[in-house]
């Protein structure tokens, strides 16, 4: 962002349009998986070429890949397809095949059911980082002097979202400014804080883009803004958002497959809660540290 100004930026989508987003640690192979990884304690590991690859969570399996469990570990195994899941308890060596594991030694592993209840039943987990996007919207870089917290293209399930940013420098005071998609202002007021939240007479349409800006003037004269687009989810994703949430209580795995599903309908700010609350459990896993802080 420069010194000067930065007008607000207007709002491009292309619906339809795949975007392919490349985040974490890559696939276990290239293949289409079969499986993904919802929880892991302990050391998993498998091979490509010879090399031993240790296992993360969300790691996807391709059929035929085999896992080796370490003594006293434990794994979580999703398949994708079929929405059964699969506990194993190490030391344990698994085939991973089209539909089901086959278990080479070790105990027979737990067989569940959706993690998700009888509400994800035909709902299909996809990979994280692979899932397609159904929309692609224009923002400014995560760079830029004041940093967006939340709302910077996503969908959100709150009709009256609070808006966050970092702030610029300690005493100052933020413009904020709400648009919709024709351009035309929805709400401006002048904030001391670092955050906001629209009146209860304000509310927003569903699936209608909007674009927020934040500026502020320094002392010195200088004056920056930083602009991003979201937009509400429709009405029945809300809903179905809302059916498919897990406890608080619910284990990790449960957790994980559900903050997968919300990454795959666009939900970015809803799924970063679930990543942070199982990065705070298994903070020894790389990609879920990642993803936390996305």
């Amino acid at each position: 962002m420069t010194n000067t100004t930065a007008s607000s930026i207007p709002v491009r989508w292309t619906l339809g349009v795949a975007l392919w987003c490349a985040i974490g640690a890559a696939s276990v192979a290239e293949g289409a998986g079969v499986a993904m990884v919802t929880d892991l304690r302990g050391k998993a590991s498998t091979s490509s070429a010879g090399d031993a690859l240790n296992l993360t969570i969300l790691a996807e399996l391709e059929a035929g890949t085999k896992v080796q469990l370490d003594a006293g570990s434990t794994l979580v195994a999703l398949y994708l397809d079929g929405g059964d899941e699969y506990a194993f308890r190490g030391p344990a060596t698994v085939v991973f095949g089209v539909t089901k594991p086959d278990v080479l030694n070790g105990e027979k592993p737990e067989k569940h059911g959706s993690p998700l209840g009888s509400a994800g039943k035909g709902v299909r987990i996809k990979p994280v980082g692979m899932a397609q996007a159904a929309i692609v919207m224009r923002g400014s870089p995560t760079n830029a002097r004041i940093r967006l917290l939340n709302l910077h293209q996503t969908k959100t399930l709150e009709t009256q979202p609070e808006f966050r940013w970092q702030p610029l420098q300690p005493g100052i005071k933020y413009g904020f400014k709400l648009s919709d998609d024709t351009g035309a202002a929805v709400f401006e007021t002048e904030v001391a804080g670092t955050s906001f939240r629209l009146p209860a007479n304000i509310r927003l349409k569903d699936g209608v883009p909007y674009t927020w800006e934040i500026s502020a003037r320094l002392p010195d004269g200088k004056k920056y803004a930083t602009s991003a687009d979201f937009v509400v989810a429709l009405a029945n994703v809300r809903a179905q958002a809302e059916r498919l949430r897990p406890a608080d209580t619910a284990p990790v795995s449960t957790r994980i497959a559900y903050a997968a599903w919300l990454d795959q309908a666009d939900l970015a700010d809803e799924a970063r809660k679930y990543w942070q609350s199982a990065a705070a459990e298994r903070p020894e896993d790389p990609r879920l540290k990642r993803l936390a802080q996305r």
